[in-house]
């Protein structure tokens, strides 16, 4: 989906909101951030540029549940609730990325430069992004969006020569066994592969985001809970 700012009010001007309500209050939230509680997101975006939005629901184990760790079938659907991402690219090259709260009053941010995952104009390995994220400088969370740019740039060659603002904000529950990382990465993505013009199929996506959570964010996951939420 792709929108703009048209006086006080974003518009969907591209793209599918198979008429969802949640996609009438993210775009109404969008629509608000000048005078949000959250301060970190009040001059995140030019309300004069387009942003793209993205939506990746969470996903309900019916039968299999970890068993795909080795290969074996399972049974997943996806949930009514799901994490949203508004993207919109600038010409600074830092990663900023704001992540609402559950209740959505208060945000959560960070921002790194581009060059941060490159050595000598080539993506670092999977191994050093993953010390980056677990160090005490850097919030864990964030290598679950950050991973997304990192796999995109090793595995699809993707190069990331503009600025990229992320808003988040996700209805999954967290914790509770129903995918809130694969819906914040396959959002990612598919956010950022629509602003980049990168061509992916939903199941080379869901394989791609199950790299990021295994390589980047080191959590050795099998790929049913991307596979659903793509």
């Amino acid at each position: 989906m792709r929108g703009e700012r048209l006086e006080t009010v974003y518009q969907i001007i591209g793209g599918h909101a198979h008429d969802l309500l949640d996609v009438s209050a993210f775009i109404q939230t969008l629509s608000e951030l000048e005078v949000h509680p959250a301060p970190e997101t009040r001059t995140l975006f030019d309300p004069q540029s387009e942003l793209i939005v993205s939506r990746a629901p969470g996903r309900l184990d019916v039968m299999g549940g970890i068993a795909d760790y080795s290969g074996s079938l399972v049974l997943e659907l996806p949930i009514a609730e799901a994490t949203f991402v508004a993207l919109q690219k600038n010409d600074t090259r830092l990663l900023r990325v704001v992540s609402l709260t559950e209740d959505e009053t208060e945000a959560l941010s960070f921002e790194m430069p581009f060059s941060d995952l490159e050595r000598d104009g080539e993506p670092i390995e999977y191994d050093e992004a993953r010390r980056y994220f677990k160090g005490d400088t850097t919030p864990h969370w964030a290598a679950y969006v950050a991973g997304v740019f990192l796999v995109l740039m090793r595995e699809r060659g993707a190069r990331f020569d503009s600025g990229v603002r992320l808003l988040i904000s996700s209805r999954v529950p967290e914790g509770k066994g129903v995918s809130s990382s694969a819906a914040l990465e396959v959002g990612t993505m598919s956010a950022v592969a629509a602003a980049f013009d990168l061509d992916i199929a939903p199941r080379e996506l869901a394989l791609l985001c199950q790299r990021a959570e295994n390589l980047v964010v080191g959590a050795p996951c099998g790929v049913m809970d991307q596979m659903t939420s793509a």
